[in-house]
């Protein structure tokens, strides 16, 4: 509204100026500046009573009839006694123009009060055109704090579920390779560690997700002596590029829990990364023991659902999720638009 209150103050001068120089040439100066002060003015008098006191102390609450009691009561006042100023001035100070002489009280008084008219409608349009602007302002405030509050929900549901797997992983490792379980331990203590300071942020750079990423990896390849069916190509040359945090873990988390990548002769993963300009390409794929489909959605669905609202969420029209599967295996390719 203050700026409103600004740019209308600097038209309603140039408004001023605009007047005077049509009647300038007309009359004497100093006559013609005073007599289009008398009448500008009061116009500026209402326009600001309007739109600063009546329209949001009474019609705004609804109060509408005491809104046009009062409005009609000051146009009144303002026309009647500005009438009575203004045909003395005719008579003492006039302009040199045909339509201002032998002017009846009559025609001076419709004039003031038509005079009026413009000031009041517009100052009502400037002020509902800033109240809609304040308006859809709090409506998007309202709808980001909505989607951070969602977007920390799923993360909330997607951190417990990321830990629950990774202690299992680690207990299962403990069974068979006691000289691995402390190696694992500091790897999910790097994990946690993003997890805890990185996973409250909106966005991250990718450099940090990939870091994570691979940390994840490499303590899922502790369990393995042979990982010759692991197939892994990360090749992110704009690390500078910004991502929402542990977005792309589930697809990861996914492949190595719900393959059967242990079976190294039908077994296999692929993980490739990849940028193209702002464009970031994921593409995890796994071969599946021919565990059926409910199965393995009932399984994994919390991750993934939550993946798939938060894709919406953080990128409405900016991504490109495709899941595949069939009896053999299992594919996710995604594709982000991030952003710098």
């Amino acid at each position: 509204m203050k700026n409103a209150i600004r740019y209308s103050f600097v038209v309603w001068i140039i408004f001023y100026i605009v007047v005077c120089s049509f009647f300038s040439p007309k009359g004497d100066l100093d006559i013609v500046l005073g007599r289009v002060a008398t009448l500008i003015i009061p116009q500026i008098v209402l326009f600001y009573i309007n739109m600063l006191g009546l329209l949001p102390n009474y019609f705004e609450k609804g109060r509408k009839i005491s809104y046009f009691v009062f409005l009609i009561l000051i146009i009144a006042t303002l026309s009647y006694s500005l009438s009575f100023l203004e045909a003395y001035l005719d008579i003492n100070y006039p302009l040199d123009a045909r339509h201002f002489s032998d002017r009846s009280f009559g025609f001076i008084l419709i004039g003031r009060v038509m005079s009026f008219m413009p000031p009041i409608i517009i100052g009502a349009l400037i002020r509902k055109s800033v109240l809609l602007q304040l308006k859809t302002k709090e409506s998007m405030e309202l709808q980001n704090k909505m989607l951070t509050a969602e977007t920390n929900a799923l993360k909330a549901q997607i951190n417990p579920h990321f830990l629950f797997n990774t202690l299992n992983n680690i207990y299962s490792l403990s069974q068979f390779d006691n000289n691995k379980t402390g190696e694992a331990i500091l790897q999910l203590s790097d994990i946690l560690r993003y997890v805890t300071y990185e996973g409250d942020k909106k966005f991250v750079s990718l450099s940090a997700e990939i870091e994570h990423i691979q940390s994840f990896i490499k303590l899922q390849l502790l369990r393995d002596e042979d990982d010759s069916n692991i197939y892994i190509d990360i090749d992110v040359t704009d690390k500078t590029l910004l991502i929402s945090p542990l977005l792309l873990i589930p697809f990861i988390e996914n492949s190595f829990k719900h393959g059967n990548h242990h079976d190294k002769v039908n077994g296999w993963i692929k993980i490739i990364i990849k940028d193209e300009g702002e464009t970031l390409k994921l593409v995890v794929s796994n071969s599946v023991s021919g565990e059926s489909k409910s199965t393995k959605d009932k399984v994994g669905g919390v991750g993934m659902e939550n993946v798939r609202k938060r894709l919406v969420l953080l990128y409405p029209n900016q991504h490109d999720l495709v899941l595949k599967m069939d009896k053999k295996s299992y594919s996710s390719i995604l594709k982000i638009n991030l952003k710098k």
